[in-house]
């Protein structure tokens, strides 16, 4: 009986040891599978972020390539004559013009 005795205390030290093991082994792993997901997170916000600084490139392209067109056209006789009229309100001679009064 006492040789039975011994390998039950064995067994149960062992077992301790074994549990302890385990319990290191799944706090690592739950360690790790945290941090990749507050990884996955924050790739994800980046994503986000990059999306939408490409999407504020592309407006601001397509607003630079508008100025450009009309800078181009800045210097024809149909701009200037067309910005007398909307901006400075002038009127070609011998032209009637027409004001709505019912406008404010």
């Amino acid at each position: 009986m006492g040789k039975r005795d011994f390998n039950k205390k064995n067994n149960k030290k062992i077992s301790a040891k074994n549990l302890i093991k385990l319990l290191v082994v799944c706090f690592v792993c739950v360690y790790v599978v945290v941090t990749l997901v507050k990884q996955q997170i924050s790739l994800s916000q980046c994503d986000d972020l990059a999306q939408e600084y490409q999407d504020k490139i592309a407006a601001a392209q397509i607003e630079q390539q508008m100025l450009k067109d009309e800078l181009e056209k800045a210097g024809t006789d149909e701009y200037v004559e067309r910005t007398a009229r909307e901006k400075l309100g002038l009127v070609k001679a011998n032209e009637r013009v027409f004001i709505d009064i019912n406008q404010k």
